[in-house]
């Protein structure tokens, strides 16, 4: 039986509940079902201040749009460049930004009930989208690359405007599964100050370089062991780069991700680096959702 939107997005954010407590935001009630029943947009659930009204906005009446988003980071600054620049063209788009980043916004995100990135679009997080027979639902929920991109996004805010806007899962619809990038994992071995260490790559980028002997594996046969992990880390449904963590184990600490060893950080480098075993690791977690 195919798992519908919702259960996937369920089934992600649970993921991050049990490694950085990520909650869901959405909920279906029979309620939502009777709308769908009845020929109308589901009634909106997500967020307890979402509209009741899910019918299409007017083309005269405010849209308004709500940023759950670490701006003080910087990461996210496509997302809000885009957020503010259709609100400065178009006085109907009513943007509120909550920088979780801050204090004061980390409280309004907490006391509204989210713990990831989220953007609301007439106080809903799942919206449907586009031409007749092009239809598409949308949940922007966590950065955009993942389940979102920034084209789908402003696409989503044209359509609230016009008024072609669905508000939920507009039955009949193409659910779009993931915007991930394909990644390419790969290990290699460079030389650098005239000695060989194993590096982990993704798409071009080192996320984990290895410089010493562990558990009898030289630095190369450790990067490949670890670039092996992490595919199949990546493969793991719900998988997230979120979740990747670090855990002080016996001989040092772990780079965990999907809850599996990918590499372990000993003491050994991390006194080549002058550093401790957990910056060391925490480095590469850094390096690795970066590249991811």
């Amino acid at each position: 039986m195919r798992i519908t939107h919702i259960a996937r997005t369920a089934l992600m954010a649970a993921l991050l509940v049990a490694t950085l407590g990520c909650r869901p935001s959405t909920t279906q009630s029979s309620s939502d079902a009777a709308a769908q029943q009845a020929g109308r947009p589901e009634q909106a659930t997500e967020t307890p201040t979402a509209t009741t009204d899910a019918q299409p906005v007017a083309s005269d009446k405010p849209v308004p749009v709500k940023g759950y988003i670490n701006v003080s980071s910087g990461c996210q600054q496509a997302t809000v460049d885009l957020l503010k620049r259709m609100a400065g063209q178009n006085p109907r788009l009513q943007l509120e930004l909550i920088d979780f980043g801050q204090p004061e916004g980390s409280r309004r995100w907490r006391a509204d009930g989210f713990n990831c990135m989220m953007v609301l679009i007439n106080g809903h997080s799942t919206v449907t989208y586009g031409a007749p027979g092009k239809r598409q639902i949308v949940t922007f929920q966590f950065p955009p690359g993942f389940q979102w991109t920034i084209q789908d996004l402003e696409a989503a805010l044209k359509a609230a405007l016009d008024g072609t806007i669905y508000y939920g899962e507009e039955p009949g619809a193409t659910t779009v599964e993931s915007r991930m990038p394909q990644l390419r994992v790969t290990s290699r071995e460079s030389v650098i100050n005239g000695k060989k260490v194993g590096e982990v790559v993704v798409n071009g980028q080192v996320a984990v370089r290895l410089r010493t002997t562990f558990d009898g594996l030289p630095p190369l046969q450790r990067a490949e062991q670890a670039a092996a992990r992490l595919k199949r880390a990546i493969a793991t449904p719900g998988f997230h780069p979120s979740s990747i963590r670090v855990d002080t184990v016996t001989d040092g600490v772990a780079l965990i991700a999907a809850d599996k060893v990918l590499c372990i950080a000993d003491a050994p480098q991390a006194q080549m680096l002058n550093t401790t075993p957990t910056k060391l690791a925490q480095g590469w977690a850094s390096a690795l959702k970066k590249a991811l």
